[in-house]
């Protein structure tokens, strides 16, 4: 998936906080070598480089590329194309490491822990985030079981990102400890409407997935279905949208 197509910014923007919350949590040093791993439109990346760290920002998407070296100014920050499976930096060659909602979406996770692993020092961190099952799942999953009926796509069993045990598994070869907590971040919008035109049908999530909807006639009923389950829950008494979505920050260390 392109993450450059549509509009990313506003979920960047909802994201802000969860950003600050880890970028907070690594006791980020000045000097240090901090590589963001899908870096979006920058958030982590550039609160790592005002706090005086060397930053890497590692992007797959071209246009967010452009967006984050057009906002990094004078800071230590260089952006490069890569992804949590393909990084473009030696061996041993970062103090912490940083992926705010990103690394979860790896193909394979393994192959992403190892990754990250491998550009890690002996003596280095790395700090993910990972949404804990509800509202955003639910949402989404509105969306991906009609996608799949269409399709007729395997629903297959994604990896516990958001479970510290799981996470565990897979970097205890690589000598890393982990420890997580759970917080919790507000997203708002003007209302059910606006969040679906804002967060759905413009996001790359949203541009990938919707037109295969649309040529199969499902579209409209799975619009009204996620309207529906937003008004049911979510819907604030002036109209607004508030959803209360959890999610793991997960740190290692080693």
């Amino acid at each position: 998936m392109d993450w450059g197509k549509g509009s990313y910014e506003p979920t960047a923007a909802d994201l802000l906080p969860a950003a600050r919350e880890l970028v907070t949590a690594a006791n980020i040093r000045p000097g240090e070598h901090v590589v963001d791993v899908g870096a979006g439109t920058g958030n982590v990346a550039l609160l790592a480089a005002d706090l005086g760290a060397r930053v890497t920002a590692v992007e797959p998407a071209a246009r967010l590329r452009e967006v984050i070296a057009e906002t990094a100014l004078d800071r230590d920050l260089t952006v490069v194309a890569g992804n949590a499976a393909s990084i473009p930096l030696p061996d041993s060659s970062a103090d912490v490491i940083l992926s705010n909602f990103a690394v979860i979406f790896a193909p394979d996770p393994a192959a992403a822990i190892a990754e990250l692993a491998r550009v890690a020092k002996p003596a280095s961190r790395i700090l993910l985030t990972s949404w804990q099952p509800g509202v955003l799942s639910q949402l989404v999953g509105v969306i991906l079981a009609a996608v799949r009926e269409v399709t007729g796509g395997a629903l297959g069993t994604p990896f516990k990102w958001h479970d510290p045990t799981a996470l565990s598994e897979l970097l205890d070869p690589h000598a890393f400890a982990v420890s997580g907590t759970t917080l919790e971040l507000d997203i708002v919008a003007a209302s059910a409407e606006d969040y679906w035109e804002t967060r759905i049908a413009a996001h790359p999530l949203g541009i990938e997935t919707l037109p295969l909807l649309e040529q199969a006639g499902r579209l409209d009923e799975v619009r009204k279905r996620v309207l529906q389950t937003i008004a049911d829950d979510w819907i604030t008494s002036t109209g607004q949208v508030r959803l209360k979505a959890q999610y793991l920050l997960a740190t290692a260390v080693r």
